[in-house]
């Protein structure tokens, strides 16, 4: 990719890598991906990664915004500290604040772009709609990654499965292959 005419190709971006991947791609090829496209919620806020990104000029966007359901887990959208903070916020304002609004803009501070994912019109057009959270609606938010989930993890979530351990999870211990560095 770095030997594509830079005629073609302004920036190139890279998905789900790690502090570690990153550093590896940065020392062996002397370029430092424009974005990083990762899983990123509430549940995995990922502050290393983010500090890291942040002190290389790397963009995060993030997906999954809303968690997965894939385990059975209760949604992100109705865990308890989300849905104080949506209530809260629709009273503040007078119009009703939903648990992905509020996700959502968590999501994007430190100018983060997201990606939710949805099929109804009516969450589409929902998730257009901006909240602003104060400083303790952050704490509050980040104090739910305190022990940190991903939800997706190739080797489980994926059909066919994915036969490599990207993240070092312990769901991905049985993995025949590791990325390497």
């Amino acid at each position: 990719m770095t030997k594509l005419p830079k005629t073609k190709v302004r920036s190139v971006g890279v998905s789900n890598h790690t502090v570690e991947h990153l550093e590896a791609i940065i020392e062996g090829t002397g370029e430092v991906p424009a974005v990083n496209q990762i899983e990123r919620h509430p549940l995995l806020p990922s502050p290393r990664l983010i500090e890291y990104a942040v002190s290389k000029g790397i963009h995060i966007t993030a997906y999954s915004a809303f968690g997965n359901n894939m385990f059975g887990l209760p949604l992100l959208v109705d865990h308890h500290e989300i849905e104080k903070i949506a209530e809260r916020l629709s009273k503040e304002t007078g119009s009703i604040v939903t648990g992905a609004q509020v996700i959502l803009a968590w999501s994007q501070i430190g100018g983060h772009s997201v990606i939710p994912k949805s099929v109804t019109p009516s969450r589409i057009r929902e998730n257009f709609k901006e909240v602003s959270l104060d400083s303790e609606d952050v704490a509050a938010i980040h104090a739910i990654g305190k022990v940190p989930r991903r939800f997706n993890i190739p080797y489980v979530a994926n059909k066919p499965r994915w036969p490599i351990d990207i993240f070092g999870e312990p769901e991905e211990k049985e993995a025949p292959h590791r990325v390497m560095m």
